[in-house]
């Protein structure tokens, strides 16, 4: 089913109120779903029982950022959703909640607007790449190959070192890693370890590439399937919604993937009016009011004294 998030995602940035906001957690921590800018929204965590150190260079001592906490705060980590009309792109650093805490959260926020029906189930975009297409990018970096042990050139190193069938009967396969000096080119090396690693028995096989003036590699996966990626430079927040879609643009792998995806003819248009009468500022008042009023029509608890049995 297709269906365009970015309108009811933005109204109930802009309209929920704070309280209900409160409402989502994941491991008893706050979860929350930020507009930022444009396409661009954060999507953070409270870490409030992660012991967080702050290092003063000047006397090298060590104390808590938590002591540096007003009443109310709490430390936020946070990832960038980059939401556009049928896929969104997903950037976390290491302590920001993952796609799976997000596709909880919003099914979650469905539920809570009594919306039980529908869920949410983010897929990757899967991409394998020929040997050619990566061949054919002019810069090559790091490269691993994960090769089972009934390969004919695992089989041929294990003879240079007189394995027997004794010793290797614990082996699983061997990974080879081609590692690059730092920012170096190693395209001849890689070429001549793929036309002469015979296809048979090739587990995994993992490159990092790019085309001339890009600024990041690439990962691209010839041997088994990855989600679709690219790297993003974090030192430039402010830039951060800008480089996503700038990057979402620019990713060749994406774009062909996406072009398929919409190809396809088993998916199909919603208007789901369940959701969209939540792009309207009202809706979230009259959410609010049957809050209030079902809030009212609890009998209020009394403490009662104590009796004593006569």
């Amino acid at each position: 089913m297709l269906f365009d998030l970015r309108d009811f995602l933005k109204a109930y940035c802009r309209h929920a109120s704070t309280a209900f906001k409160n409402n989502f957690f994941h491991n008893d921590e706050h979860v929350y779903l930020i507009h930022h800018f444009g396409d661009t929204f954060l999507f953070l965590i409270t870490r409030s029982h992660e012991l967080i150190k702050k290092v003063n260079t000047n006397n090298v001592s060590v104390g808590e950022i938590n002591s540096l906490l007003e009443q109310d705060e709490q430390l936020g980590f946070a990832s960038y959703l980059h939401i556009k009309e049928d896929h969104f792109g997903f950037a976390s650093t290491l302590l920001a909640p993952r796609v799976d805490v997000f596709t909880t959260h919003i099914n979650n926020l469905l539920e809570s607007l009594g919306i039980p029906n529908l869920n949410f189930l983010p897929q990757a975009l899967l991409y394998q790449a020929t040997k050619e297409e990566a061949l054919s990018l002019p810069h090559i970096g790091r490269t691993t190959i994960e090769l089972s042990k009934e390969n004919s050139f695992v089989q041929d190193i294990l003879a240079s070192i007189s394995a027997n069938t004794t010793d290797t009967i614990e082996l699983d396969g061997i990974e080879i890693v081609i590692k690059p000096k730092s920012r170096k080119n190693i395209k001849p090396t890689v070429s001549k370890f793929l036309s002469s690693i015979p296809d048979d028995g090739v587990e995994r096989m993992i490159m990092k590439a790019r085309n001339e003036g890009a600024s990041q590699m690439t990962d691209l996966y010839l041997v088994g399937r990855g989600a679709i990626s690219d790297s993003v430079d974090k030192s430039q927040e402010t830039r951060i919604p800008s480089l996503l879609e700038e990057k979402m643009n620019r990713n060749r792998f994406l774009q062909d993937k996406l072009t398929e995806y919409r190809a396809d003819e088993g998916f199909e248009e919603n208007s789901l009016d369940v959701i969209v009468r939540f792009t309207d500022a009202s809706a979230w008042a009259d959410l609010l009011s049957d809050v209030l009023q079902d809030s009212s029509d609890r009998p209020e608890l009394v403490d009662e004294p104590d009796r004593t049995e006569e």
